[in-house]
């Protein structure tokens, strides 16, 4: 299978140029001649797994009588649903479609950092998840079936969610333009649009492939917090003080000896800055946590490194890598690792194997053997099939 951009005619930079976070897109054929590579019957197979993320919403726009259950769903639930009207989804198909990846591959004009998921949704004749607004980028490509989608322009100032559902679906709509979705078209829509789909044949499947960005509230708290560990227990001091003439004043000297040992222990220069984000992209998701039972979750194991097995990455877990003055730094799961000679090939190569011999990288990687012993003893990476020599 060959790279194919799914811009059309338009083209990758035009397309950020003039569309990118600005306005929406319609590509007629962004995959000419589509034939759809996973079917129905897979998708429940995938929903009815645990740990795999799905819902099944039910419910009209027009009658606007929502529900919403979550996964893992047993098979017989699917012989009850009714003809019409509702919508299964399953996120993070990367993870258990082996094709998945080479899809995504279509779209790295756009850095992984920003790269979400890949959802797919099947819906039936009428089904949908509602008038809704997204956070983030997304791509929504049609798969199967046909999809009418609507959009509001301008949104709404303040928009507001229908109370007491699990879905953000929006109280109010009115659609300003709207298009009917075939197989091998797409929509690209960027954030904070709000927008209606909705399943125009029996047989409807749509893929959203979605771009988060994280949020300054995010950014500036983990950043806070990361520096919150890093400062020791000292104090203010204040030697070879000048007598104070009024003693209620915070004085010029006083406010700049705070804001220069504030600022000091911030460590606001671009590198520190750098690695904090590099590091922060590649934290671990503790998502699957929330399902869990409070105190339910045990501590991690002491676990032995083997630097001549080959472990199988968990998928969940990111790697990025940037250009730093000593050289490449490499980021996993949520720490910088600084590399002895590491080309921008190799570093490409290791953020996308899905398999590590540690032997072959510890000496450019030092500091990989105890973050490995760490991912081993939190069962983010286990022994694979094959070993090495």
């Amino acid at each position: 299978m060959s790279v194919h951009s799914p811009l059309g005619e338009l083209g990758v930079e035009a397309f950020l140029a003039d569309f990118w976070q600005r306005r929406p897109l319609v590509v007629r054929q962004a995959f000419p001649n589509f034939e759809n590579p996973i079917d129905a019957e897979e998708l429940a197979g995938m929903a009815c797994e645990p740990g795999v993320r799905s819902r099944l919403v039910l419910g009209h726009p027009e009658r606007r009588d929502w529900s919403v259950e979550y996964g893992p769903f047993d098979p017989e639930r699917f012989a009850t649903l009714p003809e019409t009207a509702w919508t299964l989804l399953v996120s993070q198909i990367e993870h258990y479609w082996s094709e998945a990846p080479f899809w995504l591959e279509q779209f790295d004009f756009i850095p992984r950092w920003r790269r979400d998921d890949l959802m797919i949704s099947y819906a039936v004749r009428d089904g949908s998840v509602g008038p809704h607004i997204d956070a983030y980028d997304v791509f929504l490509f049609q798969a199967q079936g046909r999809r009418r989608w609507q959009i509001q322009e301008p949104p709404p100032e303040a928009p507001i969610c229908l109370p007491a559902l699990p879905l953000a679906i929006l109280r109010s709509f009115s659609a300003t333009s709207e298009w009917v979705l075939e197989p091998g078209d797409m929509l690209y829509l960027p954030p904070g649009i709000p927008h209606l789909g909705l399943a125009m044949d029996e047989d409807c499947m749509t893929w959203s492939i979605g771009f988060r960005a994280p949020s300054w509230r995010d950014l500036v708290g983990a950043f806070l917090e990361e520096r919150l560990h890093e400062v020791g227990p000292d104090r203010f001091v204040d030697p070879g003080r000048r007598v104070s003439t009024h003693a209620h004043e915070l004085s010029d000297g006083d406010r700049r000896a705070l804001r220069d040992g504030l600022l000091a222990r911030l460590a606001l220069d671009s590198g520190a800055l750098d690695r904090f984000f590099g590091a922060f992209l590649t934290r671990p998701d503790s998502q699957d946590e929330e399902s869990e039972p409070e105190g339910a979750s045990t501590p991690p194991t002491a676990a032995h490194l083997d630097p001549r097995v080959v472990y199988r990455i968990d998928p969940d877990l990111r790697r990025f890598w940037m250009h730093e003055p000593g050289g490449i730094t490499l980021f996993f799961a949520g720490q910088a690792l600084h590399t002895h000679g590491l080309r921008a090939e190799e570093a490409e190569r290791f953020c996308v194997a899905e398999t590590i011999l540690p032997a072959e990288w510890l000496e450019h990687l030092p500091a990989l053997r105890p973050l490995l012993t760490q991912l081993l003893a939190e069962a983010r990476i286990e022994p694979a099939v094959e070993s090495g020599p």
